[in-house]
């Protein structure tokens, strides 16, 4: 073997090394590996390796890891932040718009949409981009809206937008920031990974967008801390929103709402009560009476 080929197989080796240490977060093992390679490729082909071959096939997690413990916890909050910054400015520069197709989340980290996601990847050199997929699912945070509309097969909450948009026209203003409160709490209460993701204001702000603005602010500001709303109506409206042909047999005396609906209704929203009891009281009593 020349010594080109021979080099080529300590790098791959060096690599797979440097990613099983990574894996186990095994410090010593890393150092020793920095020292034995900087003696062998030079400083420059080691950082080289580190930063365009075991950085960009490690999973998130590792990566954080690894950051903060060899650049230290300054160094690594400062360079997150221009992270941040820099995808941002290609989201931006793509046509993409913050607070809609990806935000900030907490703890700096990125919300992003499949939209966002695709765009990310294709920034990225051909024969990496399997690999940097792997490591957005793990240091992004997708939507949470995206994932549960993917989870229903459905265009879930553009369709609750829409009917919580013509609702409002028809309730007080009084009775519209009941309706929000109440339907919003039971969203965030079943999923709380949509208040992380300011669904809640993002929401509000689409179902009042085709009102007057003072109308808007009177809703907005309305002083009832403990809103109360008729849950069948918002039901109704959520069975709809999932493409439900029955939603509006819940209300009528000889319909009535169903165990397929009460399950339906438990994958997105929550009261008081998770909806589960109530399926299992529903389930006991039918199996009673068979």
């Amino acid at each position: 073997m020349n010594v080109f080929g021979r080099k080529k197989t300590l790098v791959a080796t060096a690599k797979r090394q440097f990613l099983k240490a990574l894996n186990d977060r095994d410090i010593a093992a890393i150092n020793s590996l920095v020292v034995e390679l900087q003696r062998i490729l030079g400083a420059e082909k080691l950082t080289d390796l580190i930063v365009n071959e075991v950085m960009v096939e490690c999973d998130g997690d590792s990566h954080s890891w690894f950051c903060q413990i060899f650049l230290g916890q300054a160094q690594y909050e400062q360079m997150e932040g221009k992270a941040q910054s820099n995808v941002f400015k290609i989201l931006v520069s793509k046509g993409l718009e913050p607070g809609k197709d990806f935000s900030s989340g907490h703890d700096r980290s990125i919300i992003i949409g499949d939209r966002a996601k695709q765009v990310l990847i294709s920034e990225v050199p051909q024969g990496h981009q399997a690999a940097f997929e792997a490591q957005v699912e793990s240091s992004l945070v997708l939507d949470p809206v995206t994932t549960i509309e993917q989870q229903l097969g459905c265009a879930f909450f553009t369709n609750l937008t829409e009917i919580a948009i013509q609702q409002i026209e028809l309730l007080s203003n009084s009775q519209a920031a009941a309706y929000l409160g109440v339907l919003l709490a039971g969203l965030v209460s079943r999923h709380p990974q949509l208040q992380d993701a300011d669904f809640p204001t993002r929401f509000i702000v689409n179902a009042l967008q085709g009102l007057s603005q003072e109308r808007a602010m009177v809703i907005l500001n309305d002083p009832e801390t403990n809103p109360q709303f008729d849950e069948m109506i918002i039901f109704g409206h959520l069975l709809a929103a999932m493409g439900d042909k029955e939603y509006h047999r819940i209300a009528e005396e000889e319909g009535g709402i169903s165990l397929e609906q009460l399950k339906k209704l438990d994958l997105v929203w929550c009261g008081e009560r998770r909806l589960s009891e109530m399926i299992a009281m529903m389930e006991k009593w039918h199996f009673k009476d068979r």
